[in-house]
């Protein structure tokens, strides 16, 4: 066929109409999404540029990361919002902070609803999160609690079964150690101890450290025995265990060197069946610990001063598909909050344990005093009483009352929402 002009012009007028038409698919190009998020979090930011790139592609939009410390997240959210400015599109929160932060926050139930967004997929303590008072701020990210992670070639071969409560993990811990061998391991820096004092507080009781109003419920012999039990575990533990992190004591039960460890999965699970980081290769099994950790939790939401509120929406439901969440936890160690994934047969596959990860988190619990103006502030003072009578430096009454003298000299002058519940959120 011959191009005669008339037609060489229909193709030029062509080619213009369609350069003039925005691209299928672009329809944020030219927005920049600014994701806050914490500092340090390694391989969660790393998901999300993963993630980003796709999203980028489909809709135009570029995403932005910017870190800060975990303890100044807070500030700077409500600082941002209080001035209107929205230098800040998507959020990442510490579930604990809703007390704090949610009036800042863009309610996300009509868009839930108009599009159909599964929210089904989360279950238990996950259904709960970024929730407060039955208004939905935000979709479940990631979250777990600790897990008990044993030798079981060892508990085979010396007779003893998987210990069920404190006192039995205190015993089988003690049976397990000599010889430069060591019965039992966790972090042992102040702040972790106390979230042992947790567990060990809360026992299987499903007792509250705090009533809904706000009055401590340790200082007594249930928080004192707390005490003890701790002090009489770590006695198991290596030598220098107050001054060894996650970090450190993951090592010592990697190099086979400890019988049990409570942690959190996301910071061992991945690494206990690799040969190359592991000596404890298929000889080990994981179990509930025998009182629940607190449930650590994020999610995102969508800063109510944003100025793109539609593109941050399409980013938060990007980044929480549960394809997303599945390629989140198996290439970034990001532990998912979707039910489907968590059950998924490839996770399970490439992460042995998680029946205990799944079973620990629905026996689990969110402090909501967190979300108190001075829980923060509590929490990591009175970490250091913890670590004082464990330690043996003030007798296990004198621990507790003196965290709860501390509690209630920082409530005296600090105020909540009316209806805040300092209670203990569990669904058992």
């Amino acid at each position: 066929m011959q191009l005669t002009r008339r037609l060489f012009g229909g193709l030029v007028a062509a080619s213009a109409m369609w350069a003039a038409l925005p691209a299928i698919g672009q329809e944020f190009d030219g927005v920049t999404l600014v994701h806050f998020t914490q500092g340090g979090a390694a391989d969660r930011i790393a998901g999300y540029k993963a993630l980003a790139e796709d999203f980028t592609a489909e809709t135009g939009a570029k995403i932005q990361i910017v870190e800060q410390p975990w303890e100044q997240m807070q500030t700077s959210i409500i600082n941002d919002a209080l001035s209107g400015v929205g230098n800040f599109d998507v959020l990442d929160i510490d579930s604990g902070w809703d007390g704090n932060v949610s009036a800042w926050l863009e309610p996300l139930d009509d868009r839930i609803a108009r599009d159909g967004f599964d929210i089904g997929d989360y279950q238990g303590l996950n259904a709960l999160i970024a929730a407060p008072e039955g208004v939905r701020y935000g979709i479940p990210f990631t979250a777990r609690s600790m897990v008990m992670f044993y030798r079981q070639d060892l508990l085979d071969e010396a007779g003893i079964s998987v210990p069920q409560t404190w006192e039995e993990l205190i015993e089988a811990s003690k049976a397990l150690t000599g010889d430069g061998f060591y019965g039992y391991v966790s972090a042992g820096v102040a702040i972790q101890q106390e979230k042992m004092f947790f567990g060990a507080f809360k026992g299987s009781t499903g007792r509250s450290l705090f009533s809904e109003h706000g009055e401590p419920q340790f200082n007594n012999e249930q928080g004192a025995n707390a005490i003890r039990l701790l002090a009489e575990l770590y006695k198991s533990a290596p030598p220098g265990v107050f001054a060894m992190d996650i970090p450190e004591v993951d090592q010592v039960f990697l190099n086979g060197e400890a019988a049990f460890l409570i942690e959190w999965p996301d910071y061992i699970q991945p690494s206990l069946n690799d040969p190359e980081r592991s000596k404890v290769v298929g000889k080990w099994g994981a179990a509930n610990p025998p009182g629940p950790g607190n449930y650590a939790s994020w999610y995102t939401a969508i800063n109510s001063a944003s100025k793109n509120k539609d593109a941050a929406w399409a980013w938060l439901k990007h980044i929480s598909s549960a394809e997303a969440s599945k390629t989140l936890m198996v290439d970034h160690g990001i532990y998912a909050t979707r039910s489907s994934v968590l059950l998924d047969p490839e996770i399970a596959a490439s992460l042995p344990g998680m029946e205990a990860v799944v079973d620990s988190a629905a026996l689990s619990f969110s402090p909501n005093w967190i979300g108190a103006p001075w829980g923060l502030e509590w929490f990591i003072k009175s970490a250091d009483m913890v670590a004082a009578g464990v330690t043996g430096q003030t007798t296990p009454e004198e621990t507790v009352a003196a965290m709860a003298e501390l509690w209630n000299e920082l409530k005296k002058d600090g105020e909540v929402p009316e209806g805040f519940s300092f209670a203990d959120l569990s669904v058992n």
